[in-house]
Order: C-alpha cells, then sequence, then structure tokens
C-alpha cells in the first residue's frame, strides 16, 4: 500500500524575479493579472481574481494561484497539490506539467507587456530607496507592521530576492526528521542553486547574496528573539515539541494576528496582541485584548489552535513545517501533548495536510544559455531540481544518518555560511560542499522513482562542471565590455528566459485532479 514517504503529496512556491525586456531593469508586473484573469476565464477556467485594496493583484484556481510575493516586480505562483498515497499513479511529472504550463502562460504574458522572467535569484543592479520600496511593494499589512512595530528591514528584500521553495508531504511521526534533513541537506542547494552575485549595481563577493536578507532583515529588531529564528539551532530538533517551543516560547513574542479568515500575508484585518507575548503563552490565556492594525481599534481574542495555524510561518530557516488542520484541537489537549511529548499523535489525529516547505534553492530558471545545452534535460529540469532533491532525500530512508556522518549537525551553520559566500568551492572543516552535493544528489535520486530522475539532470551538470548560475553570470559579466552598469544590463538580458522545454516524461496527458493547493509563506 502507498504511504506518504513514497508518495507524498507534491507542491512547489515559485517565487519569480520580472525584468524589462528593453532595458534589463526590474519590472512592475501589477498589469499581469487583469490579462491573465481574462485569459484563463475565456478558456473556462474556474478561476477566483484575488483582490487588495480593490486591485486585482492575483488569479486563484483549483491547482495554481499566481499573484506576488513581496512585491509587483517578484512574482509568487503557487502550484499543486498533486500526488499521495491516494494517488499513486501522480508523481513529480504531473507537478512539472503545471510548472511548465505556468511559467509558458506568465512568460507570453508578460512578452504582451514588454517584460520577462531572468535567471537570477537577485536583480543585480536596483538601487532600493524608500519611494523605490513604497511603490513596488505588494499591499500586504503585515509588512508595515513588519517595520514598525518590529524593527524589520523589510525593503532589503525589494530586489526581487527570489527562492524556488518545493513542498513535501510528510507523516506527522517524520516530521521532524524530515525538517532536520532539509536544514541538514540545504547547504548543498545553496551551493547548487547560488544565483546572486551581484546587488544595487556592484559584485557582492557572495554567490548566493540573496540569503543575506535575513541577517540584514533582523539586524536591530525590537524583540531579541527574532535575532535567532532565522539560525539553524545548535542541535536538531528531537520532536514536533522542541520545534513548538522554539518558535513560541521565551522571548519569542508573537506576530500579529489574522482576524476572521485572514492569513498573515492576507489583506485582511490584522492585530497586535497587547503586551506581545510568545504565542505559547497567549494560548494559556481564556482571552487576551489587542489592537487592530489598521485603526487601532481594540478586540478581545479568544485564543485557539486555529492562532497556531495562522503563526506557524514565525520562523525563517531555510525549511518550516507547515499544517493544516482538519479538525481543530482543544487549547488543553494541545498543551497536554506538548508537555507530555505526544504532539506527533495530535498532529496525526487533527491535521489534513503535513508538508516540508524547503527554503533554501534560489530561483533558477532555462535561459539560452542552458537551453542551448547538448541534454535537453538539463534546461528541462532545471525548475524542478530542487522539488527532485526534497522529495528524493524525504522518501530514501536512513538519509539523515548518512548525510549526518559527512556533515556533523555542529558544522552546519559554517557550511551555511560557506555556501552562500562560496557557492561550491566553500568547505566546512575538510569536507568540501562539492562533494556534500555530491552525496546529497546520490541520496536523492534513489529516493526518486525512475520516472522522476531525469529532474535531477540540472543538478548533475552543476556538480559535472563546477558552475553554478552564480558561477556562470560572474563569468558572463567579467567577460562583457563597456562600464560596469551596462555589463549588467547585459547581463540581465542575457539570461531572461526565452522558453521554457517541454517536461520530456509527462505523467499523463491530462492535468492532475485538483487536491487544494500547496502553499507556503
Amino acid at each position: 500500500m502507498a504511504d506518504m514517504r513514497t508518495h507524498p503529496t507534491l507542491g512547489i512556491e515559485l517565487e519569480i524575479p520580472v525584468v524589462d525586456l528593453g532595458s534589463g531593469a526590474s519590472f512592475d508586473a501589477r498589469e499581469l493579472f487583469p490579462r491573465l484573469y481574462e485569459a484563463r476565464r475565456r478558456r473556462g477556467e474556474a478561476v477566483t481574481p484575488v483582490l487588495a485594496s480593490g486591485s486585482l493583484i492575483g488569479v486563484a484556481g483549483p491547482l495554481v494561484v499566481s499573484s506576488v510575493d513581496n512585491g509587483f516586480n517578484n512574482l509568487e505562483s503557487a502550484i499543486g497539490i498533486v500526488g499521495g498515497p491516494d494517488r499513486p499513479g501522480s508523481n513529480l511529472n504531473d507537478l512539472a506539467c503545471l510548472v511548465q504550463r505556468e511559467l509558458s502562460e506568465l512568460a507570453a504574458t508578460l512578452g504582451e507587456l514588454g517584460a520577462g522572467i531572468a535567471n537570477l535569484s537577485e536583480h543585480p543592479s536596483t538601487p532600493i530607496s524608500e519611494s523605490f520600496y513604497r511603490a513596488m511593494r505588494a499591499p500586504k499589512p503585515i509588512y508595515d507592521y513588519w517595520r514598525g512595530a518590529r524593527g524589520w528591514r523589510h525593503e532589503v528584500g525589494m530586489d526581487a530576492k527570489a527562492q524556488n521553495g518545493p513542498t513535501t508531504g510528510v507523516e506527522a511521526a517524520h516530521a521532524v526528521e524530515a525538517l532536520n534533513l532539509a536544514l541538514l541537506a540545504a547547504p548543498a542547494l545553496i551551493a547548487i542553486f547560488a544565483n546572486s552575485p551581484f546587488e544595487a549595481g556592484e559584485p557582492t563577493g557572495f554567490k548566493e547574496n540573496r540569503l543575506q536578507i535575513w541577517t540584514r532583515m533582523f539586524a536591530e529588531p525590537n524583540f531579541a528573539g527574532d535575532r535567532t529564528t532565522h539560525r539553524p539551532p545548535v542541535r536538531p530538533f528531537e520532536d514536533l515539541a522542541h520545534y513548538v517551543r522554539w518558535m513560541f516560547e521565551g522571548n519569542r513574542a508573537m506576530q500579529a494576528l489574522p482576524l476572521s479568515n485572514n492569513s498573515y500575508k492576507g489583506f485582511g484585518e490584522l492585530a497586535r496582541m497587547d503586551g506581545d507575548p510568545a504565542l505559547l503563552t497567549f494560548l494559556r490565556a481564556p482571552s487576551w485584548a489587542g489592537r487592530r492594525l489598521r485603526d487601532g481599534a481594540v478586540v478581545e481574542v479568544t485564543p485557539s489552535l486555529r492562532d497556531l495555524e495562522s503563526l506557524q510561518f514565525s520562523q525563517f530557516l531555510d525549511a518550516r513545517i507547515r499544517f493544516r488542520f482538519d479538525t481543530e484541537p482543544g487549547v488543553d489537549a494541545f498543551f497536554e501533548a506538548l508537555d507530555a511529548g505526544r504532539m506527533e499523535e495530535l498532529f496525526a489525529d487533527h491535521c489534513q495536510s503535513l508538508y516540508i516547505e524547503g527554503r533554501a534553492a534560489g530561483a533558477n530558471f532555462p535561459d539560452a544559455e542552458l537551453c542551448d545545452h547538448d541534454d535537453p534535460l538539463v534546461p528541462a529540469s532545471v525548475v524542478m531540481a530542487p522539488s527532485a532533491l526534497q522529495k528524493g532525500l524525504q522518501a530514501n530512508p536512513g538519509s539523515l544518518r548518512r548525510l549526518s556522518d559527512l556533515l556533523p549537525w555542529r558544522d552546519l551553520r559554517l557550511a551555511r555560511e560557506e555556501a552562500i559566500r562560496h557557492g561550491l568551492s566553500g568547505r566546512a572543516g575538510p569536507l568540501s560542499l562539492a562533494r556534500f552535493a555530491r552525496a546529497v544528489l546520490e541520496e536523492a535520486e534513489a529516493g526518486l522513482a525512475p520516472s522522476e530522475r531525469w529532474m535531477l539532470a540540472y543538478v548533475r551538470h552543476v556538480l559535472d562542471t563546477g558552475r553554478n548560475g552564480a558561477d556562470r553570470a560572474i563569468d558572463a559579466f567579467e567577460r562583457g565590455t563597456g562600464h560596469r552598469a551596462a555589463r549588467l544590463d547585459d547581463l540581465v538580458q542575457a539570461r531572461t528566459m526565452r522558453l521554457v522545454p517541454p517536461v520530456p516524461f509527462p505523467q499523463r496527458d491530462r492535468a492532475p485532479e485538483s487536491a487544494g493547493l500547496a502553499r507556503s509563506a
């Protein structure tokens, strides 16, 4: 019988940098969404407009939500879910077909606007002024709260810092093991998919400058706990109780709470609780007063486990455990399970969905150089490769233990910093990241179905050549002529996606049936 380890639910959240085809500058793509909505409606698709202050800023369908991430120069497509134990014939090839269709439509529609998708995980020459930030930022109330109440420098991400975020289903009993595995493998994914060596028109000295975002965003927070929730813990998570306490106890001031049916990055009402308690402190109270962010109106909130569900995003590591309750546990039952170390049982009983959200891989897309490669699987696999690595690792029993033998957890922070700065040339003590990445590839390949292994072609290409997207970008920049700004503009033009390769081995010739949306924060 199929289980979640061998046949997990599968989704992906793609962040997509958009550039002007004429100038190479970062592009405001808000005019994309009316065109997408009308085109999909004309095709008879069941679509719903995503609105903010009366403006259309996204299009939601049964398997794809096309919207924005933090700004209108950085699109976000949430795609899935496919697969799962109930659909053992559905796998990553189904997801690949949806991704190919989404990117093809986005590229074509953006082209009508004179824009395109850049194969970079950060725009290389966008200076971030306050006026640029205000004009480009998505209209999400949480961002004002982050900058004001929490002291976060949210603006540092407004140059289209973009990730490729696979989501892979997991059973509650294996969730923490899968999280630890994703965190341990993260230096390899950072090194393989590093694609952001420039910022604001200058070389940065980092292969994946994108991931400097967290250190800079949380440089001077108003709450001390915010400095720690983007750094891997000093030891692996022991169980779900350990994970929940690490994220929501002690000096971890809770985030603004979504009201009604809003989400934390939605466009509805949010409220800040008086005194900014830790979430676990808040949940133990019969009620808690706060103020609505929009107008300061006093609200009285009765804590429930839906608040835990709403604030599960409250850490910024390279992976998260994500979940959605089917039946909501009671607060007393939650604390009994937390104190007894039985959170896995509670989640198994109450969760409708549970999955790992990967956050380590930088955005990569098939540019002209990749599409000219002799092996067509290299460009075809570039977007799906992080999903293939994450699924393969989770599906391969013992991979965490074997990779831990190569990279002990005590060296994880060093390995991660080396990957951000040096990519595949980095080292963690005697271990080269190129060797570790090869081990991650081998472990993942063993966990994939034979029909899915083509999605590792780009990874193998990077490791065989020793050149990731950042290395190719640096080489192109150094070969260029003219002043620095002109060379960066040429780089953006050369790295704009012109073609979305077809899926070489589609699982079926029809779209997968809807099983809900794979969303991540």
